[in-house]
């Protein structure tokens, strides 16, 4: 029978391994590879602008207005997933761009903009902010946004607060950050519970952010027009992720869903995009 000194070493290793495991899992979330798309609104035969927008809280945002081939006063922030950029969005959106105005937005750290580390949604926010202050100062009071994964999470977000927002599609975003703790360390078994515990808790030591706050709570807020898409097959961020987000709309008259039962994080099947762009570019319509 092992001895009490030698149960009590045995805590403090896992413990340690914890501690330390923990720290290297908030270290590689908040520094992610870059994935850089080598594209622009040029490849796609659309005129567009280059803007460079700054934050409050000095970060450089790397961004393109792509004008509508129709004449338009209704805009269309587009808002990346993670670890993506905002040329991964093009072809995505591509269905937008005859009736629209598109606003495209490297969040911090992603793409061509500065930024030492992501936050994940937190600061995040502040990108979308310093974009709606620029469509603002060009005249744009018809603002809507569309976010995938991330950029979802962010959409609905910062839309409890902000009042330019006048309508938003998020396709397979996150309700809480502890689900995509949950989701990180998806292979540690039991383990994944103690050490996103552990990873919450230095995000709030280094970066000063609130995990409490998230998708699913700004969302109870939400009293404009919301399309929630997601796939019921989702592997990266569970479709539990939209069935709370769901509920937590069920006081907006105004929100719908669009719950696909094929499909991937980021993947539709060739046989529904149609379908997908017309829901899509219905509601902006309806709804800007």
């Amino acid at each position: 029978m092992p001895s009490t000194q030698n149960i009590l070493f045995l805590i403090f290793l896992a413990t340690i391994f914890l501690v330390l495991f923990s720290l290297y899992g908030f270290w590689t979330a908040i520094h992610p590879p870059k994935f850089i798309t080598n594209l622009t609104p040029k490849d796609l035969g659309w005129e567009y602008e280059e803007v460079s927008l700054t934050t409050k809280d000095g970060i450089s945002l790397s961004s393109w207005f792509v004008p509508s081939v129709n004449k338009s006063d209704q805009v269309i922030i587009l808002l990346h997933g993670y670890p993506a950029d905002k040329a991964n969005l093009l072809y995505w959106v591509e269905f937008l761009h005859p009736d629209f105005n598109l606003f495209f937005v490297d969040f911090r750290y992603f793409g061509n903009s500065s930024g030492s580390l992501t936050t994940i949604g937190f600061h995040e926010q502040k990108d979308l902010q310093v974009a709606l202050d620029y469509l603002e100062d060009k005249g744009f009071s018809k603002t809507g946004v569309m976010g995938f994964s991330l950029g979802g999470a962010v959409a609905i977000s910062t839309a409890s607060f902000d009042e330019r927002i006048k309508s938003v599609v998020s396709d397979s975003a996150f309700a809480k950050i502890d689900l995509m703790g949950h989701a990180f360390y998806r292979n540690l078994w039991i383990l994944k519970y103690p050490l996103t515990q552990l990873t919450l808790f230095w995000a709030q030591i280094f970066l000063r952010i609130n995990v409490s706050d998230s998708p699913e709570k700004a969302a109870q807020n939400l009293q404009i027009p919301v399309l929630l898409i997601h796939s019921q097959k989702d592997a990266t961020i569970p479709f539990e992720n939209a069935l709370l987000l769901q509920r937590a709309l069920e006081q907006n008259p105004k929100a719908q869903t669009y719950f696909l039962e094929e499909g991937t994080h980021g993947s539709l099947p060739p046989h529904l995009e149609k379908e997908y762009q017309k829901r899509v570019a219905e509601f902006f319509k309806q709804n800007l």
